[in-house]
């Protein structure tokens, strides 16, 4: 797309929220750059995007924060157009151009591959003056991207590591979620699409592929398949170039004896999973909506913990769901205690209209839940401190993600996630960001764990692990 004078529109892209919302901007990217407009990290530009989070309530905010701040740089004449896209835009179309009439369109992630049609539009409807009074528009069409438009993604490889989505949406109805509602019903992306994406991610230095979904057990599910999710892992690990398979986002009662063998035979497949079990009190449990009870999650660790050796495990939990009680926390707690996860992310209860939970009485007040969340997150550091002191004097494999000077360099071992889990903190690195070494654990730093890199040649101690 071109602006007078012949030069390339340039566009900004500006995301919030999870993996799933980071693929789609780079999708949205690789779109526009087919079309021939010009992305900017920064600065002056034709059009603004900004891809939203709408989850819950803090993830809102945010969003109408940043909305904001776009709309006053448009003020000054910095930016020409603004688009809100993504998950808020989706979730409250009618409502948000009333209420911003700054933004000029606003699209959900079903109309991204209609997007540098759209942009050119409202570029041509400037005109030579520039610019035009806001004609808000939404249209926030409901489906999935097409397999299609992630052959034009343009991932960020400069760490090495990436995200690839499986699937869209979600067929699970928990009371509290509002995703049904925002990105839809289950739909899979064809398993030829995933393997191209990963043959493409891998031809550009990826190392480490994180499979994400909003629930990825249930991949193939809506096409009537059977152990969809294994089978797609085990092609995936057959490609070369990966190194690293990480799965991200598991329902509890789903982590079956498939998944179990998967981690215990394919050396690609990082021994860590993402559970989010949410709540442990069978009566919670239950008007989550959620699908199991206590007894189903203490009999999965088990399983895990005694039949995959060195597994690092993460999970979820929503504090002050209506109708808990003092003593429904306390199990809570006890079970945080005891079962001593590798990671846990605790989240107050977010009262998100149009969902079942947000009518239910006994509503626990905020203040209270913000305690509660506290108390788990001060129960978990002290975990997650024993956890990380425990692998001293271990080697680890890391893959490098930012380098510094005098062989100062950042990481992850295969037991830690991205952007979520903290980092390994190397010294005596000189290679380059995106590589995988080995390196001597030997100390701990809050959520990071300090180690020295070995090089080839030099005396290991310790087991190895990750």
């Amino acid at each position: 797309m071109s602006r007078p004078g012949g030069r390339a529109a340039k566009v900004l892209i500006r995301t919030l929220g999870c993996g799933k919302n980071s693929v789609d901007a780079e999708v949205m990217a690789g779109l526009l750059a087919a079309k021939g407009f010009a992305l900017v990290p920064a600065g002056r530009a034709d059009v603004a995007i900004l891809n939203t989070c709408g989850f819950v309530r803090a993830a809102k905010e945010e969003s109408i924060e940043e909305i904001l701040a776009l709309a006053a740089e448009k003020r000054r004449g910095r930016i020409g157009r603004l688009v809100v896209a993504g998950c808020m835009a989706r979730r409250y179309a009618g409502e948000l151009p009333g209420l911003l009439p700054e933004v000029d369109l606003f699209l959900g992630p079903a109309d991204i591959p209609a997007l540098p049609a759209l942009l050119s539009g409202l570029l041509e409807e400037a005109g030579d003056a520039g610019r035009l009074e806001a004609r808000p528009r939404a249209l926030a069409g409901e489906g999935a991207l097409p397999d299609e438009s992630y052959r034009h993604r343009l991932a960020d490889t400069a760490t090495g590591s990436a995200f690839l989505k499986i699937l869209e949406g979600c067929d699970n109805r928990c009371a509290y979620c509002a995703i049904p509602a925002i990105r839809g019903p289950l739909r899979s992306r064809s398993r030829e699409s995933v393997l191209s994406e990963a043959r493409r991610l891998a031809r550009r230095g990826v190392r480490e592929i994180n499979l994400i979904g909003q629930d990825i057990t249930a991949y193939g599910k809506d096409r009537g398949e059977k152990g969809g999710l294994v089978s797609l892992v085990r092609a995936l690990c057959s490609l070369g170039g990966i190194r690293w398979i990480r799965l991200l986002y598991l329902y509890p009662s789903r982590v079956d004896d498939g998944i179990v063998d998967l981690l215990r035979s394919e050396e690609k497949v990082c021994p860590y999973l993402d559970i989010p079990v949410q709540h442990i009190d069978a009566g919670i449990l239950g008007r989550m909506g959620r699908s199991y009870g206590p007894g189903d999650v203490y009999r999965m660790l088990d399983r895990l913990r005694g039949t995959v050796p060195g597994v690092f495990l993460r999970t979820t939990l929503i504090v002050g769901f209506p109708g808990e009680t003092r003593q429904s926390f306390g199990r809570l707690l006890r079970f945080v205690q005891e079962t001593r996860w590798d990671y846990l992310g605790v989240f107050p209860y977010s009262r998100e209209e149009g969902t079942p939970a947000y009518a239910m009485p006994s509503q626990v007040p905020e203040r209270l839940k913000e305690e509660r969340a506290r108390r788990i997150r001060d129960a978990q550091a002290d975990i997650l401190s024993a956890r990380n002191a425990e692998l001293a004097g271990k080697t680890l494999e890391v893959l490098v993600e930012k380098t510094f000077a005098r062989g100062r360099a950042s990481g992850r071992h295969r037991g830690q996630a991205p952007e979520v889990d903290g980092s390994v903190l190397l010294t005596g690195f000189f290679g380059k960001p995106g590589e995988i070494c080995r390196a001597r654990a030997v100390g701990s730093r809050e959520w990071d764990v300090r180690a020295v890199a070995v090089r080839p040649g030099d005396a290991e101690t310790g087991a190895e692990t990750g």
